[in-house]
């Protein structure tokens, strides 16, 4: 399972479907909603001269409108990261006045499965 299938699989049902890579598509936009896209993809470990090991560095945006109640969900989600194999590094909180939104950025990191695919 790559990445994208992974950070899906573990929070598809917290929005009811509605997560997507880089930004919703929807015109009229849901209640909540995850958006995810990558920062950095880069070697970790090596040997030999070889690098061994790549970690996806990731964000995950969760969304809701109004003023949500994010106590809960930031536990959730971080705890179905968790599960999923990803280390959360840290979790941004903010209110969007112009749109809104309640708006929180996980920062999480995974190791690759299998980097240059099945040999």
């Amino acid at each position: 399972m790559n990445v994208n299938q992974k950070i899906e699989s573990a929070l598809s049902a917290l929005v009811d479907g509605n997560i997507w890579p880089l930004s919703c598509p929807l015109e009229a936009l849901p209640n909540q909603w995850i958006t995810y896209l990558p920062e950095l993809e880069a070697p970790e470990e090596f040997g030999d001269n070889e690098d061994l090991i790549w970690i996806h560095y990731m964000q995950i945006h969760w969304f809701a409108k109004g003023h949500a109640n994010y106590m809960d969900i930031r536990k959730r989600i971080r705890l179905l990261l968790k599960s999923s194999g990803f280390t959360v590094t840290d979790i941004d909180y903010m209110y969007e006045k112009d749109t809104g939104v309640t708006h929180l950025i996980f920062s999480c990191e995974i190791e690759e499965d299998e980097p240059y695919g099945k040999m």
